[in-house]
């Protein structure tokens, strides 16, 4: 048992520099150390007979992911073509302070005419934000996006209740188009801006982290403000007269698009406010956090030794393997070594 799952600390390295075709590549977590058992569970394991079962939490293997233009989602989009994906996500970030004042000005103004205080058409300008949040999506590695997307309870649950949610303020408003407009403008920056922050792996999106904490908080006040003019009328079009019904196992059901907003939309908004704690607890350690699970391995106490020893003897050619391409890597086309620095590792923790 090395450490409790609170205390298990991953390695997560990052390549600034192209790596073509380079796969996922595990890598050990201490690459100079043994797997052994603390002073604590090898006492533990000693009292034991040979037929008692014990369980051992191993450290989850670590993972290269190599970033770089040609990881990005937009040179995904555009079917590889690196080069054209450099150039716009260097142009975009050159130009972000621009979007990013559209995307709060269009923000504003359309929660406030949702209230009617100004024409409801208004609600039009929301679109202003979508610029900004595919800028972020655009610049995110590929296979990071994927490991945030394969979590059920950190992507899933919190995206599927947000879309359900919006769809009921959508028809709460009788699906106003402006409304509509805004709302999934509103959506599409929760996902990008939240359920995938930490797919951005560039050393910039990393130590700006703590940064942007004051715009996820205003983001989170916006949204709490959103949720309770819906909640107490505030919002004039938006009625819970608007209904619809369905049928769930022989039973004729019937309730409010209102009703369905309100049901869903605390999850999403409860998700956003674990974002905002995380960001501010790790954000200083430039810190990117994805999830891994923790491998727990059942055997006979007979079986401890003999896996133990496996277990360090594959890590040890894994690491063995990974060296090699390292090294293959350095050399030029003339058969010398190209000097460059060791690429930037950052911690992640779970």
């Amino acid at each position: 048992h090395e450490g409790s799952p609170q205390e298990l600390q991953y390695s997560l390295s990052t390549y600034q520099e192209e790596q073509d075709d380079a796969p996922y590549a595990p890598v050990s977590l201490h690459s100079n150390e043994r797997v052994a058992l603390d002073a604590g569970s090898e006492a533990t394991v000693d009292r034991l007979d040979d037929d008692d079962e014990v369980i051992a939490f191993m450290p989850a293997e670590g993972m290269m992911l190599p970033d770089g233009p040609k990881r990005s989602v937009l040179c995904f989009l555009l079917n590889g073509n690196h080069r054209m994906a450099k150039r716009i996500n260097d142009f975009a970030e050159g130009h972000k302070g621009w979007g990013q004042i559209a995307m709060i000005i269009g923000l504003v103004v359309a929660l406030v005419a949702l209230t009617e205080i100004i024409p409801l058409n208004l609600t039009w300008l929301g679109i202003l934000s979508f610029p900004d949040a595919a800028r972020c999506l655009f610049k995110m590695n590929t296979q990071a996006v994927k490991l945030c997307i394969s979590e059920p309870f950190d992507f899933l649950v919190p995206f599927v209740t947000l879309t359900v949610g919006l769809i009921g303020a959508m028809g709460s408003l009788e699906f106003h188009p402006g409304c509509c407009a805004f709302l999934a403008s509103f959506g599409f920056i929760y996902v990008t801006n939240g359920l995938l922050f930490d797919a951005d792996l560039t050393e910039q999106g990393i130590r700006g982290a703590a940064s942007a904490l004051p715009l996820y908080v205003i983001t989170f006040i916006m949204f709490a403000w959103m949720y309770i003019m819906f909640v107490t009328g505030g919002y004039p079009s938006a009625s819970s007269a608007h209904e619809f019904s369905f049928v769930f196992i022989r039973t004729h059901i019937r309730t409010s698009f209102l009703s369905i907003f309100t049901r869903f939309i605390t999850t999403p908004l409860l998700f956003l406010a674990k974002f905002i704690f995380k960001k501010y607890r790790y954000g200083s350690d430039l810190t990117a956090v994805i999830k891994i699970r923790l491998i727990r391995e059942v055997m006979p106490k007979r079986d401890l030794a003999a896996f133990l020893r496996s277990r360090d003897e594959r890590r040890s050619s894994r690491r063995s393997a990974l060296t090699s391409r390292r090294s293959a890597g350095r050399s030029s086309s003339h058969g010398g070594t190209i000097p460059r620095s060791a690429p930037p590792t950052h911690q992640v923790r779970d």
